[in-house]
Protein backbone atom coordinates (compact mmCIF):
# COMPACT_ATOMS: atom_id res chain seq x y z
CA UNK A 1 0.00 0.00 0.00
CA UNK A 2 1.53 3.29 -1.12
CA UNK A 3 0.60 6.31 0.97
CA UNK A 4 1.80 9.84 0.31
CA UNK A 5 3.01 11.45 3.54
CA UNK A 6 4.24 14.86 2.40
CA UNK A 7 4.20 17.04 -0.70
CA UNK A 8 6.49 20.05 -1.08
CA UNK A 9 6.80 22.36 -4.08
CA UNK A 10 8.50 25.47 -5.39
CA UNK A 11 7.42 27.49 -8.42
CA UNK A 12 3.90 26.01 -8.80
CA UNK A 13 1.28 28.61 -9.65
CA UNK A 14 0.83 31.12 -6.80
CA UNK A 15 1.83 28.76 -4.00
CA UNK A 16 4.35 30.25 -1.59
CA UNK A 17 7.98 29.14 -1.80
CA UNK A 18 8.66 25.85 -0.03
CA UNK A 19 4.94 25.16 0.09
CA UNK A 20 4.32 21.95 2.04
CA UNK A 21 1.37 19.73 2.88
CA UNK A 22 1.89 17.09 5.57
CA UNK A 23 -0.78 14.38 5.27
CA UNK A 24 0.27 12.46 8.39
CA UNK A 25 -1.50 12.82 11.72
CA UNK A 26 -0.21 15.51 14.05
CA UNK A 27 -2.43 15.06 17.10
CA UNK A 28 -2.22 12.02 19.36
CA UNK A 29 -3.91 8.86 18.05
CA UNK A 30 -5.88 6.78 20.54
CA UNK A 31 -6.91 3.18 20.08
CA UNK A 32 -10.57 4.03 19.45
CA UNK A 33 -9.54 6.52 16.72
CA UNK A 34 -8.37 3.82 14.35
CA UNK A 35 -11.83 2.77 13.19
CA UNK A 36 -12.97 6.31 12.41
CA UNK A 37 -11.00 9.08 10.67
CA UNK A 38 -7.54 7.57 11.19
CA UNK A 39 -6.03 5.47 8.41
CA UNK A 40 -3.16 3.40 9.83
CA UNK A 41 -0.08 3.02 7.62
CA UNK A 42 2.38 1.28 9.94
CA UNK A 43 2.91 1.01 13.66
CA UNK A 44 2.93 4.57 14.95
CA UNK A 45 2.48 6.07 11.47
CA UNK A 46 -0.97 7.25 10.37
CA UNK A 47 -2.72 9.40 7.83
CA UNK A 48 -6.42 10.33 7.63
CA UNK A 49 -9.32 8.91 5.64
CA UNK A 50 -10.71 12.41 4.99
CA UNK A 51 -8.63 15.56 4.49
CA UNK A 52 -10.25 18.93 3.90
CA UNK A 53 -9.25 22.38 2.69
CA UNK A 54 -11.34 25.41 3.58
CA UNK A 55 -10.93 29.13 3.01
CA UNK A 56 -12.46 32.18 1.47
CA UNK A 57 -13.00 32.80 -2.24
CA UNK A 58 -9.72 32.91 -4.20
CA UNK A 59 -7.80 31.73 -1.14
CA UNK A 60 -6.13 28.91 -3.08
CA UNK A 61 -8.16 25.80 -2.25
CA UNK A 62 -8.41 24.65 -5.88
CA UNK A 63 -4.74 25.43 -6.49
CA UNK A 64 -3.67 23.24 -3.58
CA UNK A 65 -5.94 20.41 -4.73
CA UNK A 66 -4.53 20.67 -8.25
CA UNK A 67 -0.97 20.25 -6.91
CA UNK A 68 -2.03 17.18 -4.92
CA UNK A 69 -3.82 15.71 -7.93
CA UNK A 70 -0.89 16.31 -10.29
CA UNK A 71 1.48 14.74 -7.76
CA UNK A 72 -0.63 11.59 -7.54
CA UNK A 73 -1.02 11.47 -11.32
CA UNK A 74 2.74 11.81 -11.71
CA UNK A 75 3.38 8.89 -9.36
CA UNK A 76 0.87 6.88 -11.37
CA UNK A 77 2.12 7.78 -14.87
CA UNK A 78 5.64 9.18 -14.48
CA UNK A 79 4.58 12.25 -16.50
CA UNK A 80 3.80 15.87 -15.61
CA UNK A 81 1.22 17.32 -18.00
CA UNK A 82 2.50 20.64 -19.30
CA UNK A 83 0.34 23.70 -18.56
CA UNK A 84 2.23 26.95 -19.03
CA UNK A 85 0.24 28.98 -16.50
CA UNK A 86 1.28 26.61 -13.71
CA UNK A 87 4.87 27.78 -13.97
CA UNK A 88 5.62 30.76 -11.75
CA UNK A 89 9.28 30.39 -12.71
CA UNK A 90 11.19 28.48 -15.37
CA UNK A 91 10.80 25.25 -13.45
CA UNK A 92 8.67 23.57 -10.82
CA UNK A 93 10.47 21.69 -8.05
CA UNK A 94 8.57 18.83 -6.42
CA UNK A 95 9.41 16.70 -3.39
CA UNK A 96 7.26 13.76 -2.32
CA UNK A 97 7.67 11.60 0.77
CA UNK A 98 5.76 8.33 0.52
CA UNK A 99 5.53 4.98 2.28
CA UNK A 100 5.55 1.64 0.48
CA UNK A 101 6.15 -1.86 1.85
CA UNK A 102 7.89 -0.85 5.10
CA UNK A 103 10.09 1.67 3.25
CA UNK A 104 9.80 5.45 3.36
CA UNK A 105 10.97 7.15 0.16
CA UNK A 106 11.86 10.77 -0.45
CA UNK A 107 11.71 11.62 -4.14
CA UNK A 108 12.54 14.98 -5.72
CA UNK A 109 12.42 16.22 -9.31
CA UNK A 110 12.40 19.40 -11.41
CA UNK A 111 9.89 19.99 -14.23
CA UNK A 112 11.00 22.43 -16.92
CA UNK A 113 8.97 25.05 -18.73
CA UNK A 114 8.68 24.40 -22.48
CA UNK A 115 9.91 27.29 -24.61
CA UNK A 116 7.46 28.68 -27.14
CA UNK A 117 4.34 27.12 -25.60
CA UNK A 118 2.18 29.55 -23.67
CA UNK A 119 -0.98 27.54 -23.19
CA UNK A 120 -1.94 24.00 -22.32
CA UNK A 121 -1.31 21.61 -25.18
CA UNK A 122 -2.65 18.07 -25.38
CA UNK A 123 -0.07 15.30 -25.00
CA UNK A 124 2.68 17.71 -23.97
CA UNK A 125 4.66 16.79 -20.89
CA UNK A 126 7.36 18.73 -19.08
CA UNK A 127 10.92 17.51 -19.36
CA UNK A 128 12.33 16.29 -16.05
CA UNK A 129 15.72 16.88 -14.44
CA UNK A 130 17.56 16.43 -11.16
CA UNK A 131 15.72 13.33 -10.02
CA UNK A 132 16.76 12.00 -6.66
CA UNK A 133 15.43 9.12 -4.59
CA UNK A 134 16.32 8.35 -0.99
CA UNK A 135 14.95 5.33 0.86
CA UNK A 136 14.88 4.42 4.53
CA UNK A 137 13.32 1.50 6.38
CA UNK A 138 10.58 2.79 8.63
CA UNK A 139 11.15 2.38 12.36
CA UNK A 140 8.57 3.31 14.97
CA UNK A 141 11.24 4.38 17.47
CA UNK A 142 12.30 7.15 15.11
CA UNK A 143 8.78 8.05 14.10
CA UNK A 144 7.52 11.03 12.20
CA UNK A 145 10.31 13.35 13.32
CA UNK A 146 12.67 11.45 11.09
CA UNK A 147 10.76 12.22 7.89
CA UNK A 148 12.78 15.42 7.65
CA UNK A 149 16.07 13.53 8.14
CA UNK A 150 15.68 11.06 5.28
CA UNK A 151 18.29 12.76 3.14
CA UNK A 152 20.84 12.49 5.93
CA UNK A 153 20.14 8.92 7.02
CA UNK A 154 18.56 7.28 4.00
CA UNK A 155 20.08 5.07 1.31
CA UNK A 156 20.60 6.57 -2.12
CA UNK A 157 18.34 4.74 -4.56
CA UNK A 158 19.14 6.83 -7.61
CA UNK A 159 20.01 3.76 -9.70
CA UNK A 160 16.33 2.89 -9.89
CA UNK A 161 15.81 6.10 -11.88
CA UNK A 162 18.45 5.26 -14.47
CA UNK A 163 15.79 4.33 -17.04
CA UNK A 164 13.99 7.68 -16.90
CA UNK A 165 13.26 9.33 -20.24
CA UNK A 166 13.28 13.05 -20.98
CA UNK A 167 9.60 13.47 -20.08
CA UNK A 168 8.86 10.20 -18.23
CA UNK A 169 10.24 9.16 -14.86
CA UNK A 170 11.19 5.61 -13.95
CA UNK A 171 9.75 6.26 -10.48
CA UNK A 172 6.74 4.33 -11.79
CA UNK A 173 8.76 1.13 -11.35
CA UNK A 174 7.89 1.62 -7.68
CA UNK A 175 4.62 3.48 -7.80
CA UNK A 176 2.59 2.78 -10.94
CA UNK A 177 0.58 -0.16 -9.69
CA UNK A 178 0.51 0.96 -6.07
CA UNK A 179 -1.49 4.17 -6.29
CA UNK A 180 -4.91 5.01 -7.74
CA UNK A 181 -6.49 8.43 -7.97
CA UNK A 182 -9.74 9.93 -9.24
CA UNK A 183 -10.82 13.57 -9.27
CA UNK A 184 -14.18 15.29 -9.36
CA UNK A 185 -13.85 18.95 -10.27
CA UNK A 186 -16.69 19.99 -12.53
CA UNK A 187 -20.40 19.57 -13.05
CA UNK A 188 -20.46 20.82 -16.65
CA UNK A 189 -22.77 18.33 -18.35
CA UNK A 190 -23.27 20.67 -21.32
CA UNK A 191 -21.69 23.70 -22.91
CA UNK A 192 -23.62 26.89 -23.67
CA UNK A 193 -25.15 25.31 -26.78
CA UNK A 194 -26.53 22.43 -24.70
CA UNK A 195 -24.22 19.92 -26.34
CA UNK A 196 -23.01 17.20 -24.01
CA UNK A 197 -19.31 17.72 -23.38
CA UNK A 198 -18.80 15.35 -20.46
CA UNK A 199 -20.03 11.76 -20.50
CA UNK A 200 -18.69 10.67 -17.12
CA UNK A 201 -22.19 10.94 -15.60
CA UNK A 202 -23.60 8.46 -18.11
CA UNK A 203 -20.70 6.00 -17.95
CA UNK A 204 -20.83 6.08 -14.14
CA UNK A 205 -24.38 4.64 -14.33
CA UNK A 206 -22.93 1.37 -15.61
CA UNK A 207 -20.03 1.10 -13.17
CA UNK A 208 -22.06 -0.25 -10.21
CA UNK A 209 -24.92 -2.65 -9.62
CA UNK A 210 -28.17 -1.27 -11.07
CA UNK A 211 -29.99 -1.66 -7.74
CA UNK A 212 -27.34 0.44 -6.01
CA UNK A 213 -27.40 3.09 -8.73
CA UNK A 214 -31.20 3.28 -8.57
CA UNK A 215 -31.11 3.73 -4.79
CA UNK A 216 -28.67 6.62 -5.17
CA UNK A 217 -30.86 8.25 -7.82
CA UNK A 218 -33.90 7.89 -5.58
CA UNK A 219 -32.00 9.41 -2.66
CA UNK A 220 -31.51 12.55 -4.72
CA UNK A 221 -34.81 12.52 -6.63
CA UNK A 222 -37.52 10.29 -5.15
CA UNK A 223 -39.73 10.68 -8.23
CA UNK A 224 -37.33 8.65 -10.42
CA UNK A 225 -37.28 4.86 -10.25
CA UNK A 226 -34.23 4.25 -12.45
CA UNK A 227 -32.04 5.51 -15.29
CA UNK A 228 -30.13 3.03 -17.43
CA UNK A 229 -27.49 4.12 -19.92
CA UNK A 230 -27.33 1.81 -22.96
CA UNK A 231 -23.95 2.98 -24.27
CA UNK A 232 -25.51 4.99 -27.06
CA UNK A 233 -27.04 8.44 -27.24
CA UNK A 234 -30.11 7.25 -25.32
CA UNK A 235 -31.08 6.28 -21.78
CA UNK A 236 -33.87 4.13 -20.40
CA UNK A 237 -35.78 6.35 -18.00
CA UNK A 238 -38.60 5.51 -15.57
CA UNK A 239 -40.46 7.66 -13.12
CA UNK A 240 -42.37 6.15 -10.21
CA UNK A 241 -45.87 5.01 -11.33
CA UNK A 242 -45.12 5.81 -14.98
CA UNK A 243 -44.17 3.74 -18.00
CA UNK A 244 -40.54 3.17 -18.91
CA UNK A 245 -39.39 5.32 -21.85
CA UNK A 246 -36.29 5.59 -23.99
CA UNK A 247 -35.13 9.19 -24.35
CA UNK A 248 -32.05 10.95 -25.77
CA UNK A 249 -29.32 11.50 -23.19
CA UNK A 250 -29.52 15.21 -23.89
CA UNK A 251 -33.13 15.26 -22.73
CA UNK A 252 -32.05 14.36 -19.19
CA UNK A 253 -30.67 17.87 -18.89
CA UNK A 254 -34.20 19.26 -18.84
CA UNK A 255 -35.39 16.59 -16.39
CA UNK A 256 -32.72 16.29 -13.69
CA UNK A 257 -31.58 19.08 -11.40
CA UNK A 258 -27.94 20.08 -11.23
CA UNK A 259 -27.78 18.57 -7.73
CA UNK A 260 -29.07 15.21 -8.96
CA UNK A 261 -26.59 15.14 -11.85
CA UNK A 262 -23.68 15.97 -9.61
CA UNK A 263 -24.81 13.85 -6.67
CA UNK A 264 -25.39 10.65 -8.61
CA UNK A 265 -22.00 10.76 -10.28
CA UNK A 266 -20.20 11.87 -7.11
CA UNK A 267 -21.67 9.04 -5.02
CA UNK A 268 -20.99 6.37 -7.67
CA UNK A 269 -17.41 7.48 -8.19
CA UNK A 270 -16.91 7.63 -4.43
CA UNK A 271 -18.11 4.02 -4.19
CA UNK A 272 -15.66 3.00 -6.90
CA UNK A 273 -12.90 4.78 -4.97
CA UNK A 274 -13.84 2.77 -1.88
CA UNK A 275 -13.79 -0.48 -3.88
CA UNK A 276 -10.29 0.09 -5.23
CA UNK A 277 -8.68 2.04 -2.39
CA UNK A 278 -8.34 5.21 -4.45
CA UNK A 279 -7.51 8.73 -3.43
CA UNK A 280 -10.64 10.67 -4.39
CA UNK A 281 -10.07 14.41 -4.87
CA UNK A 282 -13.20 16.59 -4.88
CA UNK A 283 -13.30 20.36 -5.36
CA UNK A 284 -16.21 22.17 -3.66
CA UNK A 285 -17.80 19.04 -2.28
CA UNK A 286 -20.91 20.91 -1.12
CA UNK A 287 -21.77 22.27 -4.57
CA UNK A 288 -25.52 21.68 -5.19
CA UNK A 289 -25.80 19.59 -2.01
CA UNK A 290 -27.35 19.83 1.41
CA UNK A 291 -25.13 19.24 4.43
CA UNK A 292 -26.54 15.82 5.37
CA UNK A 293 -25.65 14.34 1.98
CA UNK A 294 -22.04 15.49 2.30
CA UNK A 295 -21.81 14.19 5.87
CA UNK A 296 -23.07 10.81 4.68
CA UNK A 297 -20.45 10.74 1.93
CA UNK A 298 -17.71 11.47 4.48
CA UNK A 299 -19.15 8.75 6.73
CA UNK A 300 -18.57 6.19 3.96
CA UNK A 301 -14.86 7.02 3.91
CA UNK A 302 -14.45 7.33 7.69
CA UNK A 303 -16.01 3.98 8.61
CA UNK A 304 -13.46 1.17 8.46
CA UNK A 305 -16.23 -1.43 7.99
CA UNK A 306 -17.10 0.29 4.71
CA UNK A 307 -13.69 1.67 3.77
CA UNK A 308 -11.69 -1.55 3.96
CA UNK A 309 -9.16 -0.79 1.22
CA UNK A 310 -7.60 2.40 2.55
CA UNK A 311 -9.39 4.89 0.31
CA UNK A 312 -9.03 8.59 1.09
CA UNK A 313 -11.15 11.60 0.20
CA UNK A 314 -9.37 14.94 -0.14
CA UNK A 315 -11.78 17.81 -0.66
CA UNK A 316 -12.33 21.54 -0.52
CA UNK A 317 -15.39 23.32 0.81
CA UNK A 318 -16.86 26.73 1.57
CA UNK A 319 -19.42 25.12 3.86
CA UNK A 320 -17.63 25.23 7.22
CA UNK A 321 -20.49 23.47 9.04
CA UNK A 322 -19.38 20.30 7.25
CA UNK A 323 -16.18 20.40 9.28
CA UNK A 324 -18.13 20.06 12.54
CA UNK A 325 -18.77 16.46 11.46
CA UNK A 326 -15.01 15.76 11.48
CA UNK A 327 -13.71 15.01 14.97
CA UNK A 328 -10.01 15.49 14.29
CA UNK A 329 -8.49 18.88 13.54
CA UNK A 330 -5.22 17.70 12.00
CA UNK A 331 -6.98 16.69 8.78
CA UNK A 332 -8.28 20.23 8.20
CA UNK A 333 -6.23 22.88 6.38
CA UNK A 334 -7.03 26.59 6.08
CA UNK A 335 -5.91 28.27 2.86
CA UNK A 336 -4.95 31.94 2.66
CA UNK A 337 -3.56 34.24 0.03
CA UNK A 338 -1.06 36.61 1.60
CA UNK A 339 1.00 39.09 -0.41
CA UNK A 340 -0.21 37.34 -3.55
CA UNK A 341 1.02 33.91 -2.43
CA UNK A 342 -1.03 30.93 -1.24
CA UNK A 343 -0.34 29.02 1.97
CA UNK A 344 -2.20 26.28 3.82
CA UNK A 345 -2.14 26.15 7.61
CA UNK A 346 -3.15 23.13 9.64
CA UNK A 347 -6.03 23.63 12.07
CA UNK A 348 -4.32 21.55 14.78
CA UNK A 349 -0.67 22.42 14.27
CA UNK A 350 -0.80 26.13 13.37
CA UNK A 351 -3.65 27.49 15.52
CA UNK A 352 -4.15 27.68 19.26
CA UNK A 353 -7.91 27.27 19.42
CA UNK A 354 -10.41 25.99 21.96
CA UNK A 355 -11.34 22.41 21.13
CA UNK A 356 -14.76 22.54 22.81
CA UNK A 357 -16.07 25.16 20.37
CA UNK A 358 -17.61 24.20 17.04
CA UNK A 359 -15.19 24.67 14.15
CA UNK A 360 -17.86 26.50 12.17
CA UNK A 361 -18.38 28.92 15.07
CA UNK A 362 -14.69 29.71 15.13
CA UNK A 363 -14.75 30.34 11.38
CA UNK A 364 -17.72 32.66 11.80
CA UNK A 365 -15.81 34.51 14.51
CA UNK A 366 -12.89 34.90 12.08
CA UNK A 367 -10.47 33.02 14.33
CA UNK A 368 -8.66 31.83 11.19
CA UNK A 369 -8.79 35.14 9.31
CA UNK A 370 -11.10 33.78 6.62
CA UNK A 371 -14.02 36.21 6.83
CA UNK A 372 -15.36 38.16 3.92
CA UNK A 373 -13.79 41.57 3.43
CA UNK A 374 -16.71 43.68 4.69
CA UNK A 375 -14.98 46.94 3.84
CA UNK A 376 -14.78 45.81 0.23
CA UNK A 377 -18.37 44.54 0.40
CA UNK A 378 -19.55 48.03 1.43
CA UNK A 379 -17.55 49.50 -1.43
CA UNK A 380 -19.33 47.15 -3.86
CA UNK A 381 -22.71 48.18 -2.43
CA UNK A 382 -21.88 51.85 -2.86
CA UNK A 383 -20.84 51.27 -6.46
CA UNK A 384 -24.06 49.33 -7.13
CA UNK A 385 -26.10 52.22 -5.77
CA UNK A 386 -24.17 54.67 -7.93
CA UNK A 387 -24.74 52.48 -10.98
CA UNK A 388 -28.46 52.13 -10.33
CA UNK A 389 -28.93 55.83 -9.65
CA UNK A 390 -27.03 56.80 -12.79
CA UNK A 391 -29.23 54.45 -14.86
CA UNK A 392 -32.36 55.97 -13.38
CA UNK A 393 -31.09 59.41 -14.36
Amino acid sequence: MLKVLKIKSNGYKLLEENFEIDLTTKARVYNDDTNKEILPIDEGLNTLRSISFVGGNSSGKSTVLSLILKTFNFLQTGRWEYIAREFKNERIHLEVVFYLNKIIYKYSVDFNKIDGINVSSANKFSSIENEKLISMKYAKSKGKKNLDLLELEGVDSINLLGDSLEDTSAITKLTKNEIFVDDFYTNNITNFNEVIVRNTFFTSLNSCDKKLVSSIIQLLDSSIEYIIYNNSDNVIFKRVDEEEVIIPSLELISILSAGTFRGVELYIRAINALKKGKVFIVDEIENCFQKNLVNNLLFLFNDEKINRNGAQIIFSTHYVEILDYLKRRDGIFITHKENGRINAKNLYFDYDVRTELLKSKQFDNNVFNTSLNYKQLLEVRRNILDELHSNND
